[in-house]
């Protein structure tokens, strides 16, 4: 039988490549924690969200970027219905060729063309699997090119399956790449890549959570809210980091694979999704919307000279060295100096390679990937902060020339001081001579101490030289941990942030 997985393997498959590599690693610990997305240091994001009063084919794509699930089902845009505020995707006896083929079946499915950010997120689907006929019921991240080509668009193509689902109490779960070779596909996998977690209830009967968890190196799986996958990426080599940090596509489908024989008589039936709702955690995000000037380590600037982005001396007063800040509603920022925008030039996420960054024009439509090269995390690290882009999740880095910059995470990450335009001198009241000092004036803040050119913080939490500030927890997450108690912040470190017009965004309740 062939699966969805298959089917992108193919092309590779015939021209002789591996089907799949595999790395070792230990087995994911479910700790049965649960989450409450509802509390303290969460925000929902509505642009990344959808309630389902209709299905808005602007924010959801109808199909896949295969055709065809395991020669079982047609994916059909018809099978794609909203009633009575549920999205439901529908399993028809609807027999069809494709391919010299008959397909017995055929099937619902969307992929958000909005893009969900990869650290300290947590997505949440309310559903209901479909409950007979051996039809598997799936929610996924993934991201294609959004064009029915069988492409995807973000190298290397992490993939976390969050719950399959057939007709038993289990929820099946993995995870996998998927790089481009140049003709096509190629899985590659970290073993053990998935497993089964016994619900004890049958999940056909009536609407479950089933959510998904990214912070620090962890991918953390849960139903109804309680832990029961851990994926520490941290432990797998550098580029399966992505499957922590990478933004990603919500993908929700029926398939025709894990199971047989199937019962195209006791159709139709659906797979029903009450809500797709995708929350961001404020730990260690650094509130700096407004004009900033972004000094490197050594007190250079990155500065926007004529489309071309450079590092200049502190004593360049040119207007493309200062840049407005716009903070979205996923915790983001918009960064750009003279109707430019700072954005990460190709969606790639590859771990040690220098990732070009641009000057852009436009900073994209919104919620889509275009928008996503051209959004930052902001995160406090230590008495500076961390660029991470919202495609690659890796930081922003002065490059090996020493002259600009690129996005890499092999050698730690560029710690970037905010710097706002200072304080303006109050004017003395009336009651005052002029050369006397005014009794409510605060001093204006003067600009944060310069670190060394050596203080870095991470650029991974799993693979790159240690912080120079202490982590925030006992678990080895880190400063960009989302879990547990938020990052200490050193005296120096809210000195600094408070000087340059920053402010570390707390845990609501903290």
């Amino acid at each position: 039988m062939i699966s969805r997985r298959h089917a992108l393997m193919s092309l590779a498959v015939m021209a002789g490549l591996p089907a799949a590599t595999v790395l070792a690693a230990p087995p994911a610990q479910a700790q049965g924690k649960r989450i409450d997305p509802t509390g303290p240091g969460w925000a929902l994001a509505p642009s990344l969200s959808d309630e389902f009063t209709t299905l808005d084919e602007s924010r959801w794509r109808k199909g896949l970027w295969y055709p065809v699930s395991a020669d079982a089902g047609r994916f059909a845009p018809d099978n794609a219905v909203v009633s009575d505020g549920v999205l439901r995707l529908e399993a028809r006896r609807e027999p069809s060729q494709v391919g010299g083929k008959t397909i017995p079946m055929t099937f619902g499915a969307v992929e958000s063309r909005f893009d969900t950010p990869g650290l300290n997120s947590y997505i949440e689907v309310r559903a209901r699997c479909l409950d007979t006929a051996n039809i598997l019921s799936a929610v996924w991240l993934q991201s294609s090119t959004l064009t029915g080509e069988d492409r995807l668009i973000a190298d290397p193509n992490p993939e976390i399956d969050v719950q399959e689902s057939v007709t038993d109490p289990d929820v099946n779960w993995a995870h996998h790449l998927w790089p481009w070779t140049g003709s096509g596909h190629t899985r590659r996998d970290a073993q053990p890549s998935g497993g089964k977690h016994s619900a004890g209830v049958d999940l056909t009967a009536d609407f479950h959570l089933y959510g998904v968890e990214r912070s620090g190196a962890h991918v953390r799986l849960y139903l109804d809210r309680v832990l029961y996958a851990d994926i520490d990426t941290s432990v797998l080599e550098a580029d399966f980091g992505s499957l922590a940090r990478m933004s990603r596509h919500v993908v929700l489908s029926l398939e025709g694979h894990s199971r047989s024989p199937h019962h195209p008589e006791l159709l139709p039936r659906s797979f029903d999704i009450d809500y797709v709702r995708t929350y961001v955690n404020d730990a260690d995000v650094v509130r700096a919307d407004g004009k900033r000037r972004l000094v490197a380590p050594d007190g250079r600037l990155l500065a926007n000279k004529g489309g071309r982005l450079v590092l200049v001396p502190a004593s360049d007063a040119a207007e493309g060295a200062w840049w407005a800040l716009t903070q979205h509603d996923d915790l983001t920022y918009e960064i750009s100096a003279d109707g430019a925008y700072l954005a990460q030039e190709r969606p790639e996420g590859w771990y040690g390679r220098g990732l070009p960054v641009v000057a852009r024009p436009e900073p994209g439509a919104g919620a889509d990937d275009a928008s996503s090269l051209a959004r930052w995390h902001v995160r406090a690290t230590g008495d500076c902060a961390q660029l991470l882009n919202k495609v690659s999740g890796l930081p922003l880095v002065i490059d090996d020339a020493g002259q600009g910059v690129f996005v890499r995470g092999a050698d730690g990450a560029t710690c970037w001081r905010l710097e706002a335009p200072a304080a303006p001198s109050p004017s003395p009241s009336p009651s005052q001579g002029p050369g006397a000092p005014s009794a409510s004036a605060s001093p204006a803040p003067t600009a944060a101490p310069t670190p060394s050119a050596g203080a870095t913080g991470p650029a991974d939490p799993s693979h790159s030289p240690a912080p120079t500030t202490p982590p925030s927890d006992g678990a080895g997450n880190g400063p960009l941990a989302s879990t547990g108690a938020p990052a200490a912040v050193t005296a120096a470190a809210a000195a600094a942030i408070a000087a340059t017009g920053g402010m570390l965004l707390r845990r609501r309740g903290a």
